[in-house]
């Protein structure tokens, strides 16, 4: 089978217990986008003159690149900072030289997946000596953009379940060529939107062995599958505006349980609407809003169809106790907040 690279996992994420179906279920952060703002000028012009002439790191872990950012990008300027490994992994991307006066001065895009918590800490220190002590200062004092939890349910399928996010009318199902099916649950503008899609789970130095230049893999044997839960929460993006309160990186640990709108139903739910003529044919779909708005489009949804879809929920994973593992998630972050 070949298989796009982005369709494979391989790092290992916190171990989250198991869902009511005794799925095997892990959790982490998979990226972090902070942005902050300099405290004085001469701030912003040591760090801006550090990122732009730094070439390399000195060491054997990590490489840095400078990059060119698209047209209509909000910053003039990045540089990404890769593992050296066979296969790079980016650990983080920062942008800097904003377009307008509006933006952040400055963003950083963490992967934290890809480095363990001490890998973390010696990550900081070398960005410390490379950039200066003031860029730590103002990586704590950011607020939080976007930040991606993602839940996965090992061992579980796309089509195994019914999907949906609560108060949200928006989807759309994908499965491009030499890849594996997802479907994106509200808009990609809501402060929050789901995507659900498949990987399969393989060791990193197996992974590594590759060695390819190519964005697919020929894979010869099966891998233990996983469904990813990737919630996508986009906090308050801009400080001046007093309708919201936006989340500091040192808020981080008060952040709401996203995973409390995912809505999850029986496989079963549309062979019960059909019988009851709720429903003409099942649908080839796992989104219970393509399937409530094809009904409308013949019957009324009446209260006593609601509460077959209702009926139909259920509960697969312990949302309350899945959010206890948050704060072993934020640890790497906690570090920077914490760091004298």
């Amino acid at each position: 089978m070949l298989l796009n690279m982005k369709n494979i996992e391989t790092r290992l994420s916190i171990s989250a217990g198991k869902s009511f179906h005794n799925h095997e279920l892990k959790i982490r952060i998979d990226k972090a986008t902070l942005v902050s703002s300099f405290s004085t000028e001469d701030e912003k012009i040591k760090i801006y003159s550090a990122l732009k002439n730094c070439n390399k790191l000195p060491n054997d872990k990590y490489a840095i690149t400078h990059t060119k950012l698209k047209e209509g990008h909000p910053y003039k300027k990045a540089i990404n900072i890769f593992s050296r490994e066979e296969i790079p992994s980016l650990i983080l991307h920062i942008a800097y030289v904003p377009v307008n006066n509006n933006t952040g001065s400055i963003r950083f895009d963490f992967r934290p997946q890809h480095v363990s918590d001490n890998e973390f800490k010696e990550f900081i220190k070398l960005m410390k000596s490379q950039f200066g002590k003031a860029i730590i200062k103002t990586i704590r004092r950011s607020w939080i953009t976007q930040i991606d939890v993602a839940l996965d349910i090992y061992d579980c399928k796309l089509k195994d379940y019914l999907w949906s996010l609560k108060n949200s009318g928006t989807s759309q199902y994908f499965h491009h060529k030499n890849g594996l099916p997802g479907l994106r649950l509200g808009s990609t503008r809501s402060k929050i939107s789901i995507l659900c899609y498949e990987k399969i789970y393989m060791q990193r130095n197996l992974f590594n062995s590759f060695k390819t230049e190519s964005e697919y893999l020929e894979l010869n044997k099966d891998y233990r599958n996983l469904l990813r839960i990737e919630a996508r929460v986009k906090p308050k993006k801009k400080l001046r505006s007093k309708k919201e309160k936006a989340l500091f990186l040192k808020e981080i640990s008060s952040m709401e349980n996203p995973f409390l709108r995912l809505m999850i139903y029986n496989n079963q739910m549309q062979e019960e609407l059909i019988k009851k003529n709720y429903l003409k044919y099942k649908l080839k779909t796992q989104n219970v809003t393509i399937i409530k708005n094809k009904m409308k489009k013949s019957v009324k949804l009446s209260r006593h169809c609601l509460a077959v879809i209702e009926k139909n929920a259920i509960d697969l994973i312990d949302r309350d106790k899945l959010w206890e593992k948050w704060l072993l998630c934020i640890s790497k972050l906690k570090y920077i907040i914490n760091k004298k």
